[in-house]
């Protein structure tokens, strides 16, 4: 019990540590390639009861899906996020949103990947104005690919504020910066 606990805090402090890193990065011809088993979706200590846990966690995982060109991946797990917010418990004031993420996030279940990276990032946007008014288990980076849809930009949410391009995925991996912190409350 006591390692988890630890971990939980080292990690908590090394994020906290690295705070206001905001370069661009457009190297995104660089064909370094992620594992897709990224660490994201793993809940803090302090998140166990937070509501929003479940819905970032598979966010996270749909995420880094896309960021690993796996539409199949990104299809089943887009399950689990369409069954989290349709748990989460909404205040009248966020329903609306809820039912704007919920939308998006269904559409994540069919299509080709360029379908799905389009609904994922109207899924962001939506995710990012809940999340600020419902809040959130851990501090989330929103991130930014001025390069996505023509140059008109798109946007998601990581829980690192290393850039991992879920847009763009092994085509510009490493396209985009970080906007703003959603703070963790």
């Amino acid at each position: 019990m006591k390692k988890p606990l630890l971990f939980a805090l080292a990690l908590s402090f090394a994020l906290i540590s690295c705070g206001g890193k905001t370069e661009e990065n457009h190297e995104g011809h660089d064909m370094e390639h992620s594992s897709g088993h990224e660490t994201e979706a793993t809940p803090t200590a302090s998140s166990v009861n937070n509501p929003t846990t479940a819905m970032i966690d598979a966010y996270l995982a749909v995420k880094d899906a896309l960021v690993a060109d796996d539409q199949v991946a990104a299809a089943s797990k887009s399950q689990a996020l369409v069954t989290a917010i349709q748990g989460f418990e909404a205040a009248a004031s966020v329903e609306e949103l809820k039912g704007k993420a919920l939308a998006e996030a269904q559409k994540l279940a069919s299509g080709d990947i360029a379908a799905q990276r389009e609904s994922f990032q109207a899924l962001s946007i939506a995710m990012k104005d809940l999340l600020k008014v419902a809040g959130s288990d851990r501090t989330l980076y929103q991130q930014y690919c001025p390069m996505y849809k023509n140059n008109t930009g798109g946007m998601w949410l990581s829980a690192s504020e290393d850039i991992k391009n879920p847009l763009f995925g092994s085509s510009m991996l490493t396209c985009g910066k970080v906007e703003e912190t959603i703070a963790m409350n």
